[in-house]
Formats: C-alpha cells, sequence, structure tokens
C-alpha cells in the first residue's frame, strides 16, 4: 500500500504536478506580459501631463512605499548579504530603476506607445547575447532563429518611421534603445544576485536603492504637476506603480530565479504584441503595414521561443 502511494506521489510529480508546474510558470509570464505590456500605454498617457522625471520619481515613491511595507513579511534574505555584492547591487538599481525609466519616459514623449512597446523586442537579443557573455548560458539553434526574426520584426517596424532629417524622430527610438539596454544588462547582472539572496529580497533592495538615485532630479516643480494632474493621469501613475513597479519587479525576479535569463526574456515577447494593441485601444493609435507585417514576424518568434529544445 506504501509503494503504491510513494508511486502515486513520484508520478504526480513528474507528470501532473510537472504540467501544473508549467501552467503556473506560464499564467506568472502572460501576467506579467500584460502588466509590462499595457505599461508602455500608461506612460504614454502620462507624460501628456508629468515631465520624464516627475514620472518617474512619483511611480517610484508610490512603488517603493509598497516595497516597504510588505519588506518585514516576505522581504528575508536567503542569505547575510555580502559586501563585496554592493557594487552589483547597485548597478543593477541604477540600470533598472534610473536609466531605464528617464530614457523611456523621455523616449515616449515623441514615441507612440505601440512603436515603444514593439521597440521593446530588442531587449531579448541583448539580454541572449549578454547571457551567452556573462552567465555562460547555452543558446539553442531554435531560440537562435526565434532571436534573429525578432530583431528582423523590430527593424521593419521601426525603420520607416525614421526622419534623418529630424533630430526628433531619432532621439525617440534611440531613448527606446537606451532603455532596452538597461533592461537588458539589469536582467543579466542581477542573476547571481537572486540565486543568492531570493527574488524578493533583491527586488525591494534593487527598487528602494533605485528610488534614492532618483531623488537628485526632484525639482520645485514636482509638487506643482502633482497638484494638477487628472483623474486619467493618477490612474496611469497607480497603474505603472502598483501594478507594472511594485507587482510586475516582483513577478519578474521570481521568474528570473526559476528559468535561465535568456529563455525568460525571449518569451516576454508578448508585451510588444499586447503593448500594441493597448495602444490602439486605448490611445486609439494607427496601424499600418509596417506594424502588421513586423507584428506577424514577431509572433513567429515567440512560437520558436517557447518551444526551444536547446538544439
Amino acid at each position: 500500500m506504501k509503494r503504491c502511494e510513494e508511486a502515486v506521489v513520484s508520478r504526480f510529480e513528474r507528470g501532473e504536478g510537472g504540467v501544473l508546474r508549467r501552467a503556473g510558470k506560464y499564467g506568472l509570464l502572460v501576467v506579467l506580459s500584460v502588466f509590462w505590456g499595457l505599461a508602455f500605454v500608461a506612460i504614454r498617457s502620462a507624460v501628456a501631463e508629468l515631465s520624464p522625471v516627475s514620472l518617474a520619481l512619483l511611480r517610484w515613491l508610490i512603488a517603493s512605499a509598497c516595497f516597504l511595507v510588505v519588506a518585514p513579511f516576505v522581504g528575508k534574505s536567503k542569505a547575510k548579504f555580502n559586501g563585496r555584492d554592493l557594487p552589483r547591487l547597485l548597478a543593477v538599481a541604477l540600470l533598472m530603476v534610473p536609466l531605464y525609466h528617464l530614457s523611456l519616459n523621455f523616449a515616449e514623449t515623441t514615441v507612440p506607445s505601440s512603436l515603444a512597446g514593439l521597440l521593446s523586442s530588442l531587449g531579448p537579443v541583448l539580454v541572449a547575447v549578454l547571457s551567452a557573455l556573462l552567465l555562460k548560458e547555452r543558446i539553442g539553434g531554435r531560440l537562435v532563429l526565434a532571436l534573429f526574426l525578432g530583431l528582423l520584426g523590430a527593424a521593419i517596424i521601426s525603420l520607416p518611421n525614421l526622419d534623418l532629417s529630424s533630430v526628433g524622430s531619432i532621439l525617440g527610438p534611440l531613448g527606446v534603445f537606451l532603455a532596452v539596454l538597461s533592461y537588458a544588462l539589469f536582467a543579466v547582472l542581477s542573476k547571481p544576485l537572486v540565486q543568492k539572496y531570493g527574488s524578493v529580497s533583491v527586488t525591494i533592495w534593487a527598487g528602494l536603492a533605485g528610488t534614492l538615485m532618483l531623488l537628485p532630479f526632484l525639482s520645485e516643480g514636482f509638487t506643482s504637476e502633482i497638484a494638477k494632474l487628472s483623474m486619467n493621469g493618477w490612474l496611469s501613475v497607480l497603474y505603472l506603480s502598483l501594478f507594472s513597479t511594485f507587482a510586475g519587479y516582483l513577478l519578474f525576479y521570481t521568474l528570473v530565479s526559476r528559468e535561465t535569463v535568456s529563455k525568460l526574456s525571449i518569451q516576454l515577447y508578448l508585451i510588444p504584441i499586447i503593448s500594441v494593441f493597448g495602444g490602439i485601444l486605448l490611445l486609439h493609435e494607427s496601424v499600418n503595414i509596417n506594424i502588421l507585417a513586423g507584428g506577424a514576424i514577431l509572433l513567429l518568434s515567440v512560437a520558436l521561443a517557447t518551444t526551444d529544445k536547446n538544439k
């Protein structure tokens, strides 16, 4: 009888249990993709009322308050912090908060949310390269093809929108690229910290440290901008703070602790697709043949990436 029970448990762990775990992981990926995909829409809406700096400050002050509330309950580290890891943690904080968010906020003052979201598909390309160089993660042939198609799709979408005679049209996409590069770097650099100290601890530490790095940008106009913020502006900021930042980064680092960074990042190709539909439905942004063709290629890359067998 006992052996029969053990066999059932073993079967569940290898079979049904494995299916449930995979379903749970992909469920979290979908939730995170929605949180971050619609963030491009919320940023585009918020920068109509707030400066890029004020938006980053308000977003992270609210998110940091949430981190401080939950820290005593869920923020316990898996190991005692080693001072030798401080430079890496500060680098992750700098990339994750000031560099990523200021770059993206400035970019979306000129770039539509759909285009910004689609350009973010370049992130997995950079993550895969950095993971191979820094973390020695293996990249299978199917994943390489998916990365190539993702880059091709991003090029088809973005290049027709560039006007080399206009500095503004160039600075916008460059700002998105800088944000994507920052994302790729902090995703890769955070992996050893997450494995050592835990996903929640690293999220809270990096978020709080990054918020402190934003404080020197605080200006007298910050409070006056907030006072004039409309209901729509507040809804955008609260969405960014509570869902995209607080819940989003907790989910992201939890997934980083369970998955190779390169594979996780490319599975988040759902993000640009969601940003396009969000821009169309919520901000009434237009769709052209480049977005349709590039988006189709990106969807193909998603299919290839999520069935990668590391061959």
